[in-house]
């Protein structure tokens, strides 16, 4: 027999409601402990396991983020230069989520992947003409208001001020 839900969908086997959650976090043990010794006897609540839980998948949404924008291989040999090609990787992706904030607001969503990023904002089909002195970047009309080219020129334009301390 299949299931169905209220809605007469299809569910499959294993996309049921009823789940165990087994843990051994409770007051009498060292995990519940060093809970309350650190003042989190909430994170031995019901509530709060379960909703960290529901929780555990964003975790996983960095690492997509990561494979989505790298290779998942590194083509290096040795380990030191496995460990600087991570890291620079890990440089790149955060100069790309700091460009999504601070210059592309509006055009693209700051919870967007690196690929769609590069596919609205950076691979657009543009020329460049020189003429009369001035070199001028001719881009079609519905690529100009799609990007907020105008508004994005102008946020490149000024970078934002870096305060240390």
């Amino acid at each position: 027999m299949r299931r169905t839900n209220e809605d007469g969908q299809g569910n499959l086997d294993f996309a049921r409601r009823e789940s165990i959650i087994y843990t051994n976090i409770a007051p009498d043990t060292a995990p519940g402990k060093a809970l309350m010794a650190a003042e989190h006897e909430d994170m031995l609540g019901t509530r709060t396991l379960i909703g960290l839980y529901y929780d555990r998948g964003h975790d996983e949404l960095v690492h997509r983020a990561l494979k989505d924008f790298f290779t998942e291989e590194l083509p290096c040999k040795r380990f030191e230069a496995k460990a600087a090609l991570y890291f620079i990787r890990l440089i790149a992706i955060f100069l790309i989520e700091m460009f999504k904030e601070d210059y592309c607001p509006g055009v693209i969503e700051l919870t967007s992947y690196a690929t769609r990023l590069r596919r609205r904002a950076i691979d657009v089909t543009a020329t460049i003409v020189r003429t009369g002195r001035r070199t001028i970047m001719k881009v079609t009309g519905y690529a100009y208001r799609a990007l907020k080219l105008d508004v994005l020129w102008e946020l490149a334009g000024e970078p934002p001020r870096i305060v240390c301390g």
